[in-house]
């Protein structure tokens, strides 16, 4: 698992001690507990290349787990003396597996990695070098902002600690000392520099009551989407700046802490004193939003539907990234459709004869069903229309413009299955796919679109998606789109139809199509 050493685990020893039976390979004898690593080194690492050549696919998934544990790790992958322009090539990544002795003394192999130029890529867990160390959390937290190139920020966007010593406007002004948040008490005594506004778009109240939600990880999804949802339409407002927009997908769509099968334990005493303990009795089997839809889903949709409802009130019929309204409808619009894609993956998992993934046992599927009919509806019948308007031909000549609504006007079809398609949902995925691909300067740098900008109260820049995420719908829903203009070429003709009238702007999405309607 490479969590705490270099080294097989107790559960690594034992999965390549089965793999060996299975497969026939030799086994050290005395079975004592040095040879059981030495032996399971050897075949994880690829040393004794007996596993990786029966079963290839083992290489490539332990290379997977490798990087992104490394990645989360907070070392750097490459070499600090790496030119600042230099582009790596995808074989440069590979990983190389050796074994080494622990020491002169002490003969226990560890895995010995490197990769880009033979850089060592050594993992280490901050959380497992916390409780090795005498350093305190906050000592650790204050690590984080050293000038060193070799480490990145570590901590959750929803860490409420990170969101005050990033975004409040007295560490945004100067470099003050940070400041640890942990509870409600601590964020009753920040002065009102110290409260982050996101430049006075939240009130110091608004922000003291935003960011004690952030304290509380087992309940602030609802909270969250409830302080957006009802109030003072400001709050809903502020959603279109790129650093709220952050915040709440990371408190939304974080998992959370995971909480074993085998854990039996329960709350016996209010409150807790003891912080990990009190993190571990609030973890979840499958993260904290799957825990909503299975146990609160009413108050998640009922929220979200009128976030989404209220955004699309403020339209001013054209998309202005000057004005609230823009950034703030395509924002609710991404956030519905990943809710209802968390929804859609859940209720795929609890259908009818198949066995219930642990933390989804009392999920009510009929209530999850209409709660997603209930999203969708909003999506189709009002927001879909909205978007397709904004980049009417005839009203907007701006092509970066309508990069930005092509990109999420292909993202509101991101969890149609088969079954769904039709002639607007498969002219969508088309259109919008040769526009961005056209039009569009995809970067060949690994980032996220949200975070390419220095002023966090601006609204995010470019397609405000990440480019990997619109790759991966393109992707997935390749296939269905063949295999419907496969069986349905007529409507397959009119989809293409509709690609070269979007691509040349000579025309709308269904103008052909509205017409054959219409003589029919």
């Amino acid at each position: 698992t490479f969590v705490l050493y270099l080294k097989p685990m107790k559960g690594d020893i034992e999965l390549m001690n089965q793999l060996s039976i299975q497969l026939a390979l030799v086994r050290p004898y005395p079975p004592t507990e040095k040879a059981m690593v030495a032996h399971a080194s050897s075949l994880i690492s690829g040393v004794n290349g007996a596993v990786i050549e029966v079963l290839p696919e083992f290489e490539y998934f332990r290379d997977i787990i490798f990087h992104f544990k490394h990645s989360v790790s907070g070392k750097a992958a490459t070499p600090p003396s790496t030119p600042e322009n230099y582009t790596w090539k995808p074989s440069e990544a590979t990983l190389k597996w050796t074994t080494k002795p622990t020491s002169s003394e002490d003969t226990t192999p560890l895995y010995h990695v490197t990769a880009f130029r033979g850089h060592h890529q050594e993992f280490v867990d901050p959380a497992a070098v916390t409780k090795t160390t005498s350093k305190s959390a906050f000592s650790n937290f204050l690590s984080f902002f050293g000038k060193s190139s070799a480490e990145r920020t570590k901590l959750s966007c929803a860490d409420p600690t990170n969101i005050v010593n990033t975004c409040a406007e007295k560490f945004q002004k100067s470099k003050g000392k940070p400041i640890q948040v942990k509870n409600e008490d601590d964020i009753l005594h920040l002065t009102t520099p110290e409260l982050p506004t996101f430049g006075s778009i939240l009130s110091p109240s608004d922000a003291e009551r935003f960011l004690q939600f952030m304290t509380a990880p087992y309940i602030r999804i609802p909270l969250i989407l409830d302080f957006f949802a009802n109030g003072d339409p400001g709050r809903l407002a502020a959603l279109k700046s790129k650093s709220l927009q952050l915040i709440v997908d990371a408190a939304m769509f974080e998992p959370g802490m995971w909480r074993r099968a085998d854990f039996t334990d329960t709350v016996t005493e209010i409150p807790v004193i003891e912080e990990d303990k009190l993190q571990t009795l609030l973890a979840t089997p499958m993260g904290t939003l799957f825990n909503e839809i299975a146990k609160s889903p009413d108050v998640l949709t009922s929220c979200v539907v009128k976030i989404l409802e209220r955004a699309l009130d403020m339209d001013v019929g054209k998309y202005n990234k000057k004005s609230t309204s823009g950034p703030l409808i395509l924002y609710a619009v991404r956030l519905a459709v990943r809710i209802e894609g968390f929804m859609k993956f859940a209720l795929n998992k609890c259908g009818p004869g198949k066995q219930r993934p642990r933390g989804l046992e009392s999920m009510d599927n009929i209530k999850i069903e209409a709660c997603m009919k209930k999203i969708r509806k909003m999506l189709d019948e009002q927001a879909f229309p909205t978007l397709e308007y904004w980049i009417d031909p005839s009203r907007t000549k701006n092509v970066d413009i309508s990069c930005l609504v092509h990109a999420h006007l292909l993202y509101l079809f991101k969890n149609y299955t088969y079954e769904e398609f039709d002639f607007r949902s498969v002219s969508v995925l088309l259109s919008s796919q040769v526009y961005l691909m056209i039009n569009h300067r995809f970067s060949n740098q690994i980032y996220d679109d949200l975070a390419d900008t220095a002023d966090p109260t601006k609204p995010p820049s470019s397609i405000q998606l990440a480019q990997t995420e619109v790759f991966d719908i393109i992707q997935t829903q390749r296939h269905k789109i063949m295999r419907y203009m496969r069986e349905k070429p007529s409507e397959g003709d009119d989809a293409m139809e509709a690609v070269v009238r979007v691509a040349t702007g000579t025309g709308t999405r269904t103008e052909s199509f509205d017409a054959k309607i219409q003589k029919s």
